[in-house]
């Protein structure tokens, strides 16, 4: 009798398992809501943190910065094709006031934490530690149809050219990806910001890191799509000359906006 009831109750856990697993895909695969997260965080004495240009020579990126200004126009474009858009970012409001002003406009919504490098674990999935899961989870928090994490890439601390563009992804993520590269290669990789012809990639993160496979993957286990966008190299003179310019930069931007709206229209 004790094996039945334990057999009778390892069922139901089952299928109530099932069930939650079926209603978070549902939800994910019908919501109108994405959330993007400024790559890394705004540090009050150093500026902004993580990727940059090398020197002034090809003009002064900083990655943070960089997305403070245009991550609204990301926003505008997935907000005028009727969805829900919320920007994050795991640090404080910047200090420096033009930073401050453009994270007003746009609704930035600042996570902070007492220390913006350490490693958390998701309160959603616990298994899942990483840096930058604050974010991940600020994410969920907001039930999304997509999650993209803003970031460039630099490999090196000298101007090197480097065409190995691409959009890291959990396996959630991958038409989400794949779309976003298809309408950057169409309208910035080689249509104004040169890449000699290499088109910008997919890259599946699956890895369990502490970095970058981690955030991904908590999202993964909500059935959210996500990416980090790693398409322009700052230590890259081209790709750092095409954006140091306004209006290359908000055409960049776009792109990134117009890659999420097609693939939530074709979902």
């Amino acid at each position: 009798m004790k094996h039945i009831i334990l057999s009778l109750l390892l069922c139901f856990c089952m299928m109530l398992s099932g069930c939650v697993q079926q209603q978070m895909q549902r939800q994910a695969n019908t919501s109108n809501t994405v959330v993007l997260d400024i790559g890394h965080y705004y540090h009050p004495q150093r500026g902004g943190q993580g990727a940059r240009t090398p020197d002034a020579k090809y003009g002064i990126i900083e990655e943070t910065e960089f997305w403070y200004r245009y991550a609204g126009y990301v926003k505008n474009v997935i907000e005028k094709a009727g969805y829900t858009c919320i920007i994050c970012n795991r640090g404080a409001m910047p200090t420096d006031a033009k930073l401050a002003a453009a994270a007003k406009k746009c609704g930035v919504v600042h996570i902070n934490s007492p220390i913006p490098t350490a490693i958390y674990r998701s309160k959603h999935h616990p298994n899942r530690v990483a840096v930058g899961m604050l974010s991940a989870d600020f994410a969920l928090d907001q039930r999304p149809g997509a999650v993209v994490f803003l970031h460039h890439n630099s490999n090196s601390a000298k101007w090197l050219v480097s065409n190995k563009s691409a959009f890291y992804c959990n396996e959630r993520g991958v038409k989400l990806a794949n779309t976003m590269a298809q309408v950057m290669n169409r309208d910035v990789l080689d249509h104004g910001m040169p890449n000699n012809g290499v088109p910008c990639g997919v890259v599946v993160r699956n890895d369990g890191r502490k970095g970058g496979g981690d955030w991904l993957n908590t999202c993964n286990e909500s059935y959210v799509p996500a990416v980090i966008t790693e398409v322009a190299f700052l230590s890259n003179p081209e790709h750092a000359q095409f954006l140091s310019q306004h209006a290359n930069a908000v055409r960049f931007a776009e792109a990134v906006g117009r890659g999420v709206v097609e693939f939530l229209k074709n979902r």
